[in-house]
């Protein structure tokens, strides 16, 4: 709630400063209204102990949420409607016989009416503080802890011990036992091994565990685990699995129809002894549309299965007794929760003095992993003392009698309040993503910023302080880490189901957020902002039209729809305060002029669209953020794209051109605000202004890349990510040195390298380089080899061109994951003994004349995954499993997947 308030305080501040030439006699009603919502939000922070089911309490919530949502309407409303009229009176020409805007506004009507609004809001405020005022909050019963809002400060930028990840679990070893024999042991025929229970029980972290058993790795020839949910698609599911084995082309997963699918993928299973587990499987519909496509052969394969319902277990395979999982008992309950509350202690002990205190919260929870998790989270953020775990347990018990479901309700619903003020968006807005996917980390840290939720701190780019938001939310057990990238940040992270409904509730009591889902809408909504995860979009679109107040309209359906372009007109029209649109993968081809009427717009997503060309008003977007058009047929940007100078991330296809206009000094260094710039054709405007764009993080240039690149690529020190791939028959021109560039940890690189980098001459830190069209030669591996913290390489068609490739000892010493593509002329790979000593993972596809694998693999220990992909037959022959003249060298490798 304070976040609500605070973002329009906020709102009010900015108009103040930015925005003074367009007060004219209203500045000191504004200044005034700010100060009473500053007043209202430093109220909240002091009630928040208030018993939240006091109906006193209720009432002024609603209140100041409805006035803080009010006061953000007349400004943004007014700043439209000043903006409408500024553009009219500038096509008219109207302004260049004036000395200055504000002299031809004052007869506006429109201030007018925002006075008159104003004092409404002012006479509100002042309703509501007398309402407190008169029957006050002194004698109202306080039913726990304050939340970490107010005693937290978001300033404090507090690097934490890592919170252990679902990996590294507690308990189940018994249960973990038992399925592993049924996984791996029994029937030939292909059987469905079925974990039930209730949701927060771990059953995903118990299938997860067995599915990782290096014994169920060994067993199988191949894995694949898929995430179901109660929102699927058959197709989606499918092809996830069949990327396990083979990599897709973009037009196969658009075009292949749904029986070919699922023909390929049981095709490939004939004669396979497989493991597959669903994740969260809801329905027999659901169930029943998937398993034609998994042949028994009568060879032992298995079918991995979560669900709350143990109807659907039976229904499955009703020759299996599903496995029941049971609850956490004592011990396992309380070392969990030390994992959790206790960080960075690796003795998993508590202190003697808060032992007691713990005991009883813990045993609040009744051995539901889940609960216990978020507990700890809670505590993890607290001083270790005996008077703030008295109070966390006050509040446990308070919160356990105001659940009018269950228990794990109770505790979910503490975690939520006790955080700060600033997390709390921020984690409703993950209500917003489908149940059970995996969200894109650098999407969501743009989302939040075009939001307005992530406060500035300092000196600090925006950037950085959302990843804090990010790692604390994870540290309270909030969100689960999804993957990481080589250096250790986060990815992609995911939300649990009982979260996911948490905050989709929480939102949509606040009027913060509403979900459209499978069941189709009936009334408008009367929320600030609108998710589409399934459905129809042109019906929620034309439910919405008369809801002004629509900040945000996000469309994550895989379902294509296509809404017409007189209904992006009724969109830009109707929803005239929106600050993020989200339309990736609807199938339209074009954009309105009207689109430039959004001058509030901060993130505009179009990924995987068919659109062709940006009208020349999508220039009018001054405060436009992110803009991204990935996978779509716009190839040029607009001649003003310069104009929209608060632009921080830009997304294109390979290729697109910037306009000759740009081509200016004066004009490229407007963008300065830039942070991601890719992937974009090369040319003149490097030399011209390139170097100016020193906020660049992720960089991605095709083409041209002229010899000014190293010059300005040198000066650019804030890079993450480098993405360049030169034009055919040209070369990566020679770069001096990396050697400044500490942050840049990810190198893309297509083409011959004029002068391959000696090792000190690369980023000190890279941990992952992907090469295509290299030519590298034998004597130039032992460079790759010896770069520090290199812990992926992927090797792509003709980045090595030498027939013999050597690995030699201490060789790519963190080298975690190596990838070779289609290197035509290599015959023979040598890896001597020593070398690579950290590999887990790796994968060869497509390399015709390679005879046989290196005998170095069976030292290497780590190797955890071999996937040979489109090998010859004789290379396929060799390593047959038990039989073959290389199986000696991986038979210590827990899963090979062989595709021909």
């Amino acid at each position: 709630m304070e976040s609500i308030v605070q973002f329009a305080v906020q709102k009010l501040n900015d108009f103040v400063t930015q925005e003074a030439d367009l007060l004219l006699g209203v500045d000191e009603q504004i200044i005034s209204l700010r100060t009473k919502l500053e007043w209202m939000r430093a109220f909240l922070e002091d009630v928040d102990r208030i018993g939240r089911d006091n109906k006193r309490f209720k009432i002024w919530v609603t209140q100041i949420r409805d006035v803080a949502y009010d006061a953000e309407d007349v400004i943004d409303s007014y700043i439209f409607n000043i903006e409408q009229k500024r553009r009219e009176d500038t096509s008219a020409g109207f302004m260049r016989c004036l000395t200055s805007f504000a002299s031809c506004i004052k007869d506006i009507p429109a201030i007018h009416d925002v006075g008159k609004k104003i004092l409404n809001l002012e006479r509100r405020v002042g309703e509501i503080k007398e309402n407190i005022s008169q029957f006050g909050v002194g004698n109202i019963s306080v039913g726990g802890e304050a939340s970490s809002s107010s005693n937290q400060s978001q300033l404090r930028r507090e690097k934490r011990a890592p919170i252990v990840e679902e990996a590294d679990v507690v308990g189940f070893e018994d249960e973990t036992k038992t399925l592993v024999g049924r996984l791996t042991e029994g029937d030939t025929r292909r059987a469905v091994i079925s974990i039930t229970g209730m949701g927060g029980i771990g059953k995903t972290t118990l299938a997860k565990k067995v599915y990782n058993d290096i014994h169920v790795k060994k067993s199988f020839d191949f894995h694949a685990w898929v995430y179901v949910s109660q929102q699927y698609l058959v197709r989606e599911l499918l092809l996830s699995i069949i990327k396990c084995f083979r990599t897709l082309e973009p037009d196969e997963m658009e075009k292949t129809p749904e029986e070919d699918l699922q023909l390929e993928l049981s095709q490939y299973l004939q004669g396979k002894r497989y493991l597959v587990a669903f994740d969260d499987i809801w329905s027999r519909q659901a169930w029943d549309s998937l398993v034609s496509a998994f042949p028994d052969t009568k060879n032992g394969s298995r079918l991995l299965l979560t669900t709350r319902n143990e109807d659907v277990a039976r229904h499955a395979d009703a020759q299996s007794t599903p496995h029941k999982l049971r609850l956490l008992d004592g011990n396992e309950s309380w070392s969990l929760f030390c994992k959790r509350a206790l960080p960075g202690n690796l003795a998993l002990t508590c202190p003697p003095n808060l032992e007691e205190l713990g005991r009883k919260m813990v045993a609040k929870c009744g051995g539901l992993p889940l609960g216990i998790a978020v507990l700890g989270g809670v505590l993890s953020r607290k001083e270790k003392s005996v008077n703030t775990w008295e109070k966390v347990l006050k509040s446990v018990e308070w919160w356990l009698r105001e659940s009018k479901e269950d228990g794990i309700s109770g505790i979910l619903a503490l975690s939520y309040h006790d955080m700060p003020y600033y997390l709390k968006p921020c984690f409703l807005y993950l209500g917003a993503f489908p149940e059970d996917s995996e969200i894109y980390v650098p999407q969501l840290i743009q989302l939040w910023m075009a939001e307005g939720f992530v406060q500035r701190r300092g000196e600090e780019e925006m950037e950085d302080v959302a990843e804090d938001y990010l790692d604390e939310l994870i540290s309270r057990s909030m969100i689960q880490v999804g993957s990481r990238w080589s250096k250790g940040t986060v990815q992609k992270c995911r939300i649990h189901d009982l979260l996911r409904d948490l905050s989709i509730s929480e939102a949509k009591e606040k009027r913060f957020l509403e979900v459209h889902g499978n069941m189709a809408p009936e009334l408008p909504t009367k929320a600030r902002r609108l998710a589409i995860t399934c459905g129809d979009i042109s019906k929620s679109i034309s439910l919405n039209c008369s809801t002004p107040q629509l900040r945000s309209l996000l469309r994550f359906s895989k379902e294509e729809q296509m809404p017409e372009k007189p209904q992006l007109k009724i969109i830009c029209g109707a929803f005239k305060l929106l600050r993020v649109m989200d339309l990736r993968d609807v199938g339209l081809s074009c954009l309105p002029d009207e689109i430039g009427y959004l001058i509030h717009l901060r993130y505009l997503c179009l990924k995987g669209t068919r659109l062709e060309r940006l009208p020349s008003t999508i220039t009018r977007l001054s405060n436009l953020q992110t803009l991204d058009l990935l996978n779509t047929n716009v190839n040029m940007l607009p001649d003003d794209i310069y104009k929209i100078e608060q632009i921080r991330h830009l997304l294109l296809n390979p290729m697109t051109e910037f306009p000759c206009q740009i081509s200016n000094v004066m004009q490229i260094h407007r963008l300065i605000n830039l942070q991601t710039l890719k992937f974009v054709k090369g040319g003149s405007w490097i030399e011209d202004g390139l170097e100016k764009l020193t906020n660049l993080r992720d960089l991605g240039i095709k083409g041209d890349l002229n010899m000014a690149l190293p010059r300005s690529v040198c000066k650019l020190a804030s890079l993450r990510l480098l993405w360049l791939e030169a034009s055919r028959n040209c070369s990566i021109p020679a770069f001096p040195s990396f050697s400044n560039h500490h942050h840049l940890f990810c190198m893309n690189l297509g083409g011959p390298f004029e002068k391959l980098p000696d090792v000190h001459e690369f980023p000190p830190n890279l941990t992952e380089l992907f090469l295509r069209g290299s030519q590298l030669q034998r004597d130039q591996i032992g460079t790759l080899e010896m770069l520090p913290n290199l812990r992926k390489l992927c090797l792509f068609p003709k980045s090595y061109i030498g027939k013999e490739m050597v690995c030699s000892v201490g060789g790519f010493p963190l080298l975690d994951d190596l990838r070779i593509y289609k290197l035509d002329e290599l015959e023979e790979w040598r890896v001597e003994e020593g070398a690579m000593l950290n590999l887990r993972r790796l994968v060869i596809r497509n390399c015709k004349k390679l005879k046989k694998l290196p005998d170095g693999l069976q030292h290497i220990s780590t190797l955890q995954d071999l996937k040979l992909e489109r090998m010859p037959e004789d290379f396929r022959e060799r390593v047959g499993r038990d039989d073959g003249e290389d199986w000696f060298k991986i038979r210590h490798v827990p899963s090979l997947t062989i595709y021909p």
